[in-house]
């Protein structure tokens, strides 16, 4: 059959049609392999002995078709966030009766309080996170397995581009799979059931964290404190920068001379309002931790802690500041 065609070009005087490269097997194999919801690894792995005439080819069209089917993906994964709005009404009671329970246990005395924070608070939390903050992994099981088989095909694709770009520039910089995932995670907080305010305030905090140059591992453990409160129907709380300075150095007095209280035996920094003072702030409530250099584990010492966690859910508050040194923790507080 080649030889055919190759004479009827030939007697007719036309140019012999170009043999695809391996730019052009290596994609057909690529498509047909996603398609099918096979493994692409190795042909992804096969990228990096293409040479260099190859690699540009393959980059090239791949571009043509990585933005139209991402662009196609993240309008699905849109759609079916809109549909998941659709249904928010359905699920009103419910999150009525798991605040209500966490509100009920939090009007308790300590000693009543302590067994019930594992046995009603947090259950009361992980079940208002389901209902009010959809994340990704949700929304996409949402949207059935034909969004789930779309994504995986999405996902191969970004590999696959990323693994022919950088192979033609000889560094590996370009990352597809992150910004997909972000675009995934907006379109779930986008359907959260959080108040619009509170919202704000979160975008408000990261870039003031970011403008005052606050750690990362603490204004991480701002946000979680404040996802806690959102569930469970308080207010966010306002990072309060001046705060943060004074928490991490009372944290860093702690942990440099040794004792760990609210007491400070530091000249001009005995109380929490002392310290809120010196740095031109003032203070309502303070928390303190030792164990972990990770914000989460102070967090959840304090939530499991009756008094601390009146603190952190204290309909009062609304300032927060949180300052780490080392594996001392404190955590200040502001009306």
């Amino acid at each position: 059959m080649k030889n055919l065609s190759f004479l009827f070009f030939l007697l007719l005087g036309l140019p012999l049609p170009a043999a695809p490269s391996l730019a052009d097997e290596l994609l057909a194999s690529f498509q047909a392999k996603t398609t099918k919801g096979e493994n692409v690894d190795a042909l992804i792995a096969s990228v990096a002995n293409l040479s260099a005439t190859d690699l540009r080819r393959l980059s090239t069209q791949i571009e043509k078709i990585w933005t139209s089917q991402r662009d196609n993906y993240l309008s699905q994964v849109s759609a079916t966030a809109k549909t998941l709005v659709g249904k928010k009404g359905d699920v009103r009671l419910q999150i009525r009766k798991h605040r209500d329970a966490f509100k009920g246990v939090y009007a308790k005395g300590d000693d009543a309080m302590k067994p019930l924070l594992t046995t009603v608070s947090m259950p009361a939390v992980d079940a208002l996170r389901k209902l009010l903050e959809p994340n990704p992994a949700q929304l996409i099981e949402a949207g059935g397995e034909k969004l789930q088989a779309q994504r995986k095909q999405v996902l191969a694709l970004a590999k696959f581009r990323d693994a022919a770009h950088n192979a033609v520039l000889f560094v590996a910089h370009l990352d597809s799979t992150g910004p997909l995932e972000a675009e995934e995670k907006s379109a779930a907080e986008g359907i959260s059931g959080f108040e619009r305010n509170d919202l704000k305030i979160i975008t408000q905090n990261r870039k003031l964290a970011q403008d005052r140059k606050v750690p990362a591992e603490e204004a991480k453990g701002i946000e979680e404190c404040n996802e806690l409160r959102m569930l469970v129907g308080l207010n966010a709380l306002v990072l309060d920068p001046k705060l943060c300075d004074a928490a991490r150095d009372h944290s860093t007095d702690m942990a440099e001379k040794g004792f760990f209280a609210h007491d400070s035996p530091v000249p001009g920094k005995k109380s929490p309002w002392d310290r809120a003072k010196n740095f031109g702030t003032s203070a309502s409530g303070e928390n303190i931790f030792m164990g972990s250099s990770e914000a989460h584990a102070a967090n959840m010492a304090w939530f499991y802690s009756p008094g601390h966690h009146k603190n952190m859910f204290s309909p009062g508050q609304r300032r927060i500041g949180l300052g780490c040194s080392g594996n001392h923790w404190t955590e200040m507080f502001g009306g």
